[in-house]
C-alpha cells in the first residue's frame, strides 16, 4: 500500500491532502474495525492474524468471484495496522521525514479534526491538513456503514482528537487520563516527541515533533547552509578550551539562543556529535531529542515527572550535578527552562567542565534578562567571560559572541578545515570524524592550535 500526499498552493499557503493508494478502496473503507477489535480482546495476537490474513476476510463484505484474496487481504492488514497499531489516518505523515511539527488542535465548530503541519520546504507556517471519513458505499451483510476515524474503539464512538490521544499514550507507555491530563513523551518508531494535554486541561490536543533520521554533527549543518566551515571549527575548539579561540585554554560554555524552532537544539546536538570520540559528554534532556553517533563514549540521562503514585520529579538540575560526578567532560542540556537547570549549568561550565545549551531569546540583551531572571547574578559579566553566545535565526548562525581575549581572527587550521568541508560533502561517513581528531590530537592534549605543523592534510586510509 502506497500513500500520496499531495498539497494544493493557497494565496494564503499550502493545503495538504492525504491519498491512498489502494487496488480495493471500496472494500477498504467498509473494513469493519470494532470486529477486528473484539477479535484481539478475545485472544487473536496480532502475529496469528497476520500469519493467517485470510481471518480478516470475516471483517470485509462479501467477496465476489475474481477478486484477487491474496492482494485484497494484505491491503487489508496494512489498513488495519494503521488504525490499530499505530496513529490512523495521518500514520504516512508522521512517518514522513520531511514533517517537522504535526499539531492536532481542539475540534472544529463542526466537529472535524483541526490538523496543521509544519514541513520543510514550504516556509516556516503551519498549513492545514484535510482529513476526510472514509464512508462505506457497499452493503455490509446488513450492517450499517460506520466511520473508521471515529468509531474504531468499539461502543460509544470516541473522537479524532481522543483516538490520537490514546494511540500516542499506548505506543509511548505514557497514560493521559483525568488524573494525570498531560504527558510528554517519544515514539521510537516513528522517531516523534509527543506532547499530549486532555480534559481538564485542555480539550485533547496533541503536538507530534520529528527528530531527524540521522544523527547531526556540524558537517551537516555545514552541507545545509546552517553555519560555514571557519565558524563551525573555530566555535568548536573554543568550546573545546583550545588557544587562541579560547582564552585560557578552559572548555567554555556555548549557549545557543533564538527563537523557536530556529535550529537551537540541533546546533547543540551538531557539535557534540563532533567532539573528540574519546572525549565523555553527558546529555540531559526531558525529552528524548538527542541521537548520538556511536563508538564514542557518553551517556543520556532523562528527567522524570512526579506522579500520583509517589514518584518524585528528578529534575535537569539533579541530573547535571550527577553528570559532573560521573566522570563527564561536557556537559550538554537539551534547553534550559528553569531557574534550577540555568543554575546548575552555569555552575558546571564555570567549574572546569564545559558543554552545551540552549535559550529562547532574541537579542543578546535579552538572553542576559532572561539569565538574570532565572536568577543568574552577573549575567552581564558571565556573558563576557565564560560564555559563548550563539544567535541562530530560520535555522542559520548570524551571529557569535565570544568572551574577552578569545582570539577569533585566527585562520583555523587546515586539517580542521579540511576534514570538515569533507564531512559535510560525506556526512554519513562519520569515520571523518575520528580521522580529523586522530589527526590533530595534539591539540587537545596541549590545548592549543600551535602544536599544529604546517601542511597537515587529511590522509585516506
Amino acid at each position: 500500500m502506497t500513500t500520496e500526499i499531495l498539497y494544493i498552493e493557497q494565496p494564503e499557503g499550502a493545503r495538504f491532502y492525504l491519498h491512498d493508494v489502494l487496488n480495493y478502496p471500496e472494500y477498504m473503507e467498509c473494513l469493519d474495525m470494532p470486529r477486528i477489535i473484539e477479535w484481539l480482546s478475545s485472544g487473536l495476537t496480532w502475529g496469528r492474524l497476520e500469519k493467517n490474513p485470510r481471518l480478516i476476510l470475516k471483517a470485509l463484505p462479501r467477496v465476489p468471484k475474481g477478486v484477487d484474496l491474496s492482494l485484497l487481504t494484505s491491503e487489508a492488514i496494512a489498513i488495519a495496522r494503521r488504525f490499530i497499531m499505530e496513529y490512523s489516518v495521518i500514520t504516512p505523515l508522521l512517518a514522513w521525514d520531511e514533517l517537522q511539527d504535526l499539531v492536532i488542535d481542539a475540534p472544529g465548530v463542526d466537529g472535524e479534526p483541526m490538523v496543521f503541519a509544519r514541513v520543510r520546504g514550504f516556509g516556516d507556517a503551519y498549513h492545514p491538513v484535510v482529513i476526510m471519513p472514509n464512508k462505506c458505499q457497499l452493503e455490509n451483510e446488513g450492517r450499517k456503514p460506520r466511520l473508521l476515524t471515529s468509531d474504531v474503539g468499539g461502543g460509544e464512538p470516541v473522537t479524532f482528537n481522543a483516538y490520537i490521544i490514546n494511540k500516542a499514550s499506548e505506543r509511548t507507555r505514557t497514560p493521559v487520563t483525568a488524573f494525570n491530563p498531560r504527558g510528554m513523551a517519544t515514539d521510537g518508531e516513528l522517531r516523534l516527541r509527543v506532547t499530549m494535554h486532555a480534559e481538564p486541561v485542555s480539550g485533547y490536543v496533541v503536538a507530534f515533533r520529528k527528530h531527524p533520521s540521522k544523527p547531526w554533527h556540524l558537517g551537516r549543518l555545514i552541507a545545509g547552509g546552517s553555519i560555514n566551515v571557519e565558524t563551525a571549527g573555530k566555535l568548536l575548539l573554543a568550546s573545546l578550551g583550545v588557544k587562541p579561540y579560547s582564552r585560557d585554554g578552559e572548555p567554555r560554555g556555548v549557549l545557543v539562543y533564538g527563537p523557536m524552532g530556529s535550529g537551537k537544539t540541533t546546533l547543540t546536538s551538531a557539535i557534540m556529535n563532533t567532539y573528540p570520540p574519546w572525549v565523555r559528554v553527558v546529555a540531559v534532556q526531558d525529552v528524548d531529542e538527542f541521537r548520538v553517533l556511536p563508538d564514542r563514549t557518553y551517556a543520556v540521562l532523562n528527567t522524570r515527572a512526579s506522579t500520583g503514585l509517589g514518584a518524585r520529579a528528578i529534575t535537569k538540575a539533579e541530573l547535571i550535578a550527577d553528570a559532573m560526578r560521573t566522570g563527564a567532560q561536557f556537559v550538554f542540556v537539551n534547553e534550559i527552562l528553569s531557574p534550577g537547570d540555568a543554575r546548575a549549568w552555569v555552575r558546571a561550565v564555570t567549574s572546569g567542565h564545559g558543554g552545551v545549551s540552549n535559550l529562547h531569546a532574541g537579542s543578546l540583551e535579552e538572553l542576559i534578562d532572561r539569565l538574570e531572571r532565572l536568577g543568574i547574578r552577573g549575567a552581564s559579566h558571565l556573558v563576557s567571560e565564560f560564555i559563548i553566545a550563539v544567535r541562530m535565526e530560520n535555522k542559520r548562525v548570524v551571529e557569535v559572541h565570544t568572551p574577552a581575549r578569545a582570539d577569533f581572527t585566527r585562520p583555523l587550521p587546515s586539517v580542521f578545515s579540511g576534514f570538515l568541508s569533507e564531512l559535510s560533502s560525506n556526512p554519513d561517513d562519520y569515520s571523518l570524524i575520528r580521522r580529523m581528531w586522530a589527526e590533530a590530537r595534539c591539540v587537545i592534549d596541549t590545548g592549543s592550535i600551535e602544536c599544529l605543523s604546517e601542511g597537515v592534510s587529511i590522509k585516506s586510509m
